[in-house]
């Protein structure tokens, strides 16, 4: 990425308005950040109809793509030149006929912690990180319509992160219609891309091994090799989570163009091992199963703006075939790796640069065994130990290979998906006890750490729950509303502790370096 691409330089993109300073407290912030009463006195702000505060100038995100309804980008956020201010109110950007929940422009004290905290833990755990939240402010100020609490009235928070350029800021947002009051102040949609398009480029993402010789000679090739890169990121960050059965209802703006991921309030957990079902349920699993061909549309659609308002369609086709094939590849592959690893295979067993193919029938098998967990026999009612896990499930594996059996385990010989995963472990157990010997491991042992590991991996984790976690903040909030430095502790406390967790049943995964500038 260019080192002097940022948000600022896409001038097209922004437009302004005006909000009034409130009154707020500092209830979360990062270590790092240099200065708090500085983001204090640039950030208290809210578009507030009959705010009497100070006046000062704002600039939202025009920005297209998937899930923004008929919004023009970010209405609900502020750019002040520095810091993003997300629940600033309503701004420009909010389109005419977009419901309450997508006009209203708030952002509640609970939901803002719940983004730092995924923003947090996230951030340790995916290929590519994600954008953490700086510092959250919370507000004088109430929204009269209940967020997720049902016990009145909710409390305005103001989230500051770090302004990042997404994928978006290059798409249309097709079904924005303008209110009426801010239409001559935007340029048409369409005119927007076509104007801001030819910066793109200059904002991909660098390749791990570096440009080609090709791309220094030829735009469209330079051009190519960083839509590539973007593709191979986007699709390891949606693999990592799709193998941890985190849905985030994500979109072309909910990535930055490094690769980390942004925006944590529609994140769900949808861990099978909880043992839950229900049409709910089953509605976020088929979300969570079309992530990936979100973005890839996403990245189909740049494809297409590029190659109508800056080289040509002959390269937009091109450029979609490379894409598909490079996102498909890389997803794949990390989706192998991440349930190899939940099976407690070793992460140093695993080639930085390729999965082994024996390995590959026995990632395929896992993964059907445990996505339909949550509508098979394999219940807390039906096992006879006191274990609900899907990392029993893997246990059982372990051992019935080694002709061992877990009490409770004998209804597991009808399932035909235990059966062939069985079958594809015994296939690949050759090649994973070679591994152990050349670290000088023997065969018994390589066995025990793959079982450890899979019970951690595979372990229930209601604590990720939303409405658990939103629970435990709104409580947080209500103890020490009255004494901001302990609540700002116990947000701490309770970061450490996701931390801690997170990393036992996340693990670290394939890190990569986000090429930034």
């Amino acid at each position: 990425m260019n080192n002097n691409s940022s948000l600022s330089t896409l001038t097209e993109n922004l437009v302004s308005f005006t909000a009034r300073r409130v009154t707020s407290s500092l209830i979360w912030c990062l270590p790092e950040l240099c200065n708090s009463e500085e983001v204090l006195s640039s950030c208290s702000y809210l578009t507030e109809p009959d705010g009497t505060g100070e006046a000062k100038v704002f600039m939202a995100e025009r920005y297209g793509g998937s899930g923004i309804q008929r919004n023009g980008g970010g209405a609900r956020c502020g750019y002040n030149g520095r810091y993003q201010v997300k629940g600033i109110g309503a701004n420009p950007l909010v389109g005419e006929g977009s419901d309450w929940h997508h006009s209203n422009g708030a952002l509640s004290a609970s939901q803002a912690i719940y983004e730092a905290l995924w923003g947090e833990v996230l951030s340790q755990v995916l290929p590519y990180g994600a954008v953490r939240t700086q510092a959250v402010l919370l507000t004088d100020n109430y929204i009269d319509i209940k967020f997720e609490r049902s016990r009145g009235p909710a409390q305005r928070a103001l989230l500051i992160r770090e302004p990042v350029i997404r994928p978006a800021h290059f798409e249309r947002a097709p079904y924005f219609l303008p209110q009426s009051r801010y239409a001559s102040q935007l340029i048409d949609d369409a005119k927007r891309v076509g104007s801001v398009i030819h910066q793109l480029p200059s904002c991909l993402p660098i390749p791990s091994q570096g440009f080609s010789k090709e791309a220094a000679l030829e735009p469209e090739h330079h051009c190519l090799e960083g839509l590539c890169e973007l593709a191979r990121r986007q699709a390891r960050q949606i693999a990592f989570c799709r193998s941890r059965f985190l849905l985030l209802t994500t979109s072309p703006s909910n990535i930055a163009m490094d690769g980390r991921l942004l925006d944590f309030n529609g994140l769900s957990c949808l861990f099978p091992g909880n043992t839950r079902s229900g049409f709910e349920y089953q509605l976020k699993m088929t979300q969570l199963m079309k992530e990936p061909s979100i973005l890839l549309q996403g990245l189909t659609d740049l494809c297409l703006y590029l190659g109508k308002y800056l080289f040509n369609p002959a390269f937009a086709s091109y450029a979609q075939q490379q894409l598909e094939s490079c996102f498909q590849f890389a997803f794949y592959e990390t989706c192998s790796r991440s349930y190899l690893e939940l099976f407690g295979i070793p992460e140093e067993f695993l080639s930085v640069d390729k999965i082994p193919e024996v390995l590959k029938p026995l990632a395929e098998c896992f993964s059907v065994l445990i996505n339909r967990h949550n509508s098979t026999q394999y219940s807390r009612n039906n096992n006879e130990c006191n274990e609900t896990s899907l990392g029993y499930i893997a246990a059982m594996l372990i051992n019935y290979h080694q002709n061992k059996q877990l009490a409770g385990s004998t209804y597991v010989k009808g399932d035909i998906h235990f059966v062939r995963t069985l079958q594809a472990f015994s296939d690949a157990a050759h090649w994973l006890l070679d591994a152990g010997r050349l670290r000088g491991l023997n065969a018994p042992y390589v066995l025990k750490i793959m079982e450890e590991q899979a019970r951690q991996r595979l372990q229930p984790r209601n604590c990720l729950e939303k409405i658990n976690m939103l629970g435990k903040i709104s409580d947080l909030i209500d103890a020490y509303r009255d004494d901001k430095p302990l609540l700002t502790e116990a947000f701490s406390t309770m970061k450490k502790e996701l931390q801690v967790f997170t990393r036992m049943v996340f693990g670290n995964g394939q890190r990569y370096t986000t090429g930034r500038g």
